[in-house]
């Protein structure tokens, strides 16, 4: 799962670009339990690494990034802060739903 694919593609003077305005990651709603994760020193900076720990796969980092309010992982995650981290059944039923391509 890629991020891009919920953000429409509009074509501006021949080049594709990504339409920022508009896409469907705002709808992305929690409908199973959540797992909590506490950020740890190795942490810092990589949400890719949780998201590696939470699913065994590093492409779910943006989904953990946004659900947390977490725009800039430099700033904005502190070690021993606890964040979401949601059900795989909530990442699958998001993308059948949503997904632009």
């Amino acid at each position: 799962m890629n991020r891009t694919n919920f953000f429409k593609i509009t074509v501006v003077e021949g080049t594709p670009e990504y339409d920022h305005l508009y896409n469907t990651l705002s709808r992305f709603a929690v409908n199973y339990p959540v797992k909590y994760y506490r950020i740890q020193e190795e942490d810092l900076m990589r949400p890719d690494l949780i998201s590696y720990k939470a699913y065994r796969s590093v492409k779910y980092w943006w989904l953990i990034a946004f659900l947390n309010n977490i725009n800039n992982p430099f700033v904005d995650m502190e070690v021993g802060d606890l964040i979401k981290i949601p059900s795989t059944l909530d990442i699958y039923e998001f993308y059948k739903q949503y997904s632009l391509r």
